[in-house]
Formats: structure tokens, C-alpha cells, sequence
């Protein structure tokens, strides 16, 4: 969690941002900056949940509208907007993640902490989910893997830039930061933040059923917690999103061979 120190007038203290002085922090909850930020969180959040819907009815839906074949690009598009709104409107650039962690045992260590929590959490949660909603995750989607190497390079690609890296751009740097930002940098607000990029990042996987929901919901709460560990930096949540999900294609793949 970045370090933080009390407000001199008796207000909650503020989230120190990584790598930079509180005076940018206090930037935006100035003027109409810090509406414009809201304004740009709230609605990216918005835009992701309608990638979700896309997305499920693209996969559910006997005639799914056009626009959904196009859900990918568009939540690239999105997420690339809201991030040069952000900067635009005081977020300081080193913000959108790209950063090297300060001890890089420290961000190895985070990276395989995730990946066991993840795994751990999968392995255990799984019965839940079965007894909960009657099944679990559906992965249908990814089920021509099975077998096909040419189907596990594809995957495996999209794995590391969309899924990995991408997700891991719009849900904790751009999103769960933004919100943050937006909200004053308070550890309120970072816990808010915390909590709402895990329910979006939830919701937009509607289309692996309830089970999908509810275990991408703690996955986003994981790589959310690696992400603060590591002062916003986007690499051991990245790298930790990607090794999880590789273990999983992995699976599906030798069900097939």
C-alpha cells in the first residue's frame, strides 16, 4: 500500500504516490480537474461493463448484434482514451505503470505470491462455485485449445498482450489508479478503488457464467492488492495474470493431446 502522512488540518490521510510529492496528488482536487477525472472514471468503468455485455452476447446470444464481433477493439480503444484523458487532466504520466519496481526481489516475490494465491484460490473456491451456481467457470470459449497447437500459439499470444498486460493496463492502471486519483488519493479512496476494479473486472467476464464472476472478481482483488504492493507498478500483476492464465491453457490444451 504506498505510504501516506496526516493532513495537517485533521483531514484523512493521503496515499503518497509512487515516485512523486503530494502537491501532484492534490493537484486534481482542485477546480473542475477533479470532476473532469470522475467524469473520466465513472465513465470508462461504464464503457468496460458495455464491453462485457458485448462480449456475453457475442458468446450467448443466438443473433448477437454486429458491434459485439467487435468488443476487443473497442475496450482497447477505451482504455486508451481514458488514459490520455487522465493525463490531460493532471494524472502524471508515470502513473499509467510502466515503472521498475524498487527491489526487483521484491517484485519477483510478489509475481509468485500471486500466482500460488491464484492457484490456491482456484483449486479451493472451485467446489464452491459447483455447489453455489450449479457449475463452474465456463471457459467453452477457449475450448477449441484442447489439442490444436496452432490453436494454444494463438492463445497464448492473446494471453500475454490482451489479456495480461492489456487487462492489467485498463483495470489497475487506468482504472483502479484513475479512480483513486480522482477521488483525492485518501486511503479511502484507494480502498474504493480497489473494490470497484474488481467488480468491473468481474462483471466483464459474465460471459464464464456466475462462477466466472465471482472468481474473476478475487482475481482482480489479487492482482489489485500486487499492484499497490508494488506502488503502481503494472509488472508483477502483469506477469503474475499472464504465468496464471498460461497454467490454465496449458490444461485445456493436454486434454486434447
Amino acid at each position: 500500500m504506498p505510504a501516506s502522512h496526516d493532513d495537517s488540518n485533521g483531514n484523512e490521510p493521503r496515499a503518497e504516490p509512487a515516485g512523486g510529492s503530494n502537491e501532484e496528488a492534490l493537484a486534481v482536487t482542485s477546480g473542475v480537474g477533479i470532476w473532469r477525472a470522475r467524469g473520466v472514471a465513472l465513465a470508462f468503468a461504464v464503457g468496460l461493463v458495455a464491453v462485457g455485455a458485448l462480449r456475453y452476447l457475442n458468446l450467448h446470444s443466438e443473433e448477437p448484434p454486429a458491434i459485439s464481433a467487435n468488443a476487443t477493439l473497442i475496450y482497447i480503444g477505451l482504455t486508451v482514451a481514458a488514459a490520455m484523458l487522465l493525463l490531460r487532466y493532471g494524472m502524471p504520466l508515470r502513473h499509467l505503470g510502466f515503472t521498475k519496481v524498487d527491489r526487483p526481489w521484491f517484485g519477483l516475490a510478489l509475481l509468485l505470491l500471486g500466482v500460488v494465491v491464484l492457484q490456491l484460490s482456484g483449486w479451493l473456491l472451485t467446489p464452491l462455485w459447483e455447489q453455489l451456481f450449479g457449475s463452474g467457470r465456463d471457459l467453452e470459449r477457449f475450448s477449441d485449445v484442447a489439442g490444436s497447437r496452432e490453436a494454444l500459439v494463438k492463445l497464448l499470444v492473446l494471453n500475454w498482450t490482451v489479456a495480461a498486460f492489456g487487462e492489467e493496463l485498463a483495470f489497475r492502471i487506468v482504472l483502479m489508479r484513475g479512480i483513486a486519483y480522482a477521488l483525492g488519493d485518501t486511503r479511502k479512496a484507494v480502498v474504493i478503488a480497489l473494490i470497484v476494479q474488481a467488480v468491473v473486472f468481474g462483471v466483464v467476464h459474465a460471459y464464464q457464467g456466475p462462477a466466472g464472476v465471482a472468481g474473476t472478481m478475487i482475481s482482480g482483488l489479487v492482482f489489485g492488492g500486487l499492484t499497490l504492493a508494488a506502488r503502481w507498478s503494472i509488472w508483477p500483476a502483469a506477469i503474475a495474470h499472464g504465468l496464471n492464465n498460461t497454467i490454465g491453457i496449458m490444461e485445456m490444451y493436454n486434454v486434447g493431446s
